[in-house]
């Protein structure tokens, strides 16, 4: 479920937060109060780390092009993806329109979409939807085009 904040800027977030995705790869916490655990099995199940493996594109309006012709460039974009599957996670937005953009976001996540998929979808131009390919290009492949 999408979530808007509708301020001046608007924020816009769906999925996973990036302090959510540390919480789980720090894995269990807990005190052991001085006692000894009663198994080499106990230390080692305590011992694993779960959690998810991620990455994060980022792109800033100020580098969008109808952003800047708007003369509204004040936001971005923030991309969390699966490390190894590249599926997304979560998905943040701050800036003119957010609440609007969010929406692709979400129906994303709803169908697993890879950011790679997301990337590959031609985008209207120019238009600030576009800083949302933009940072899922930056998610999967490292770098987006136009930053």
């Amino acid at each position: 479920v999408p979530s808007v904040v509708y301020t001046q800027p608007e924020v816009a977030w769906v999925g996973k937060s990036e302090e959510q995705l540390k919480e789980e790869n720090q894995g269990p916490q807990f005190k052991n109060k001085g006692k000894p655990f009663r198994t080499e099995m106990m230390k080692h199940f305590f011992s694993q780390r779960v959690g998810v493996p991620y990455k994060i594109g980022k792109f800033p309006f100020a580098a969008n092009s109808r952003a800047k012709t708007n003369n509204d460039t004040d936001g971005l974009v923030k991309i969390l993806s699966h490390k190894e599957t590249d599926r997304m996670l979560g998905a943040h937005i701050l800036g003119a329109g957010a609440g609007e953009m969010i929406n692709e976001a979400t129906l994303a996540m709803e169908y697993g979409a890879s950011c790679e998929d997301i990337a590959r979808v031609c985008h209207a131009h120019p238009t600030v939807s576009e800083a949302f390919r933009e940072a899922n290009l930056a998610a999967s492949f490292g770098k987006a085009i136009n930053f």
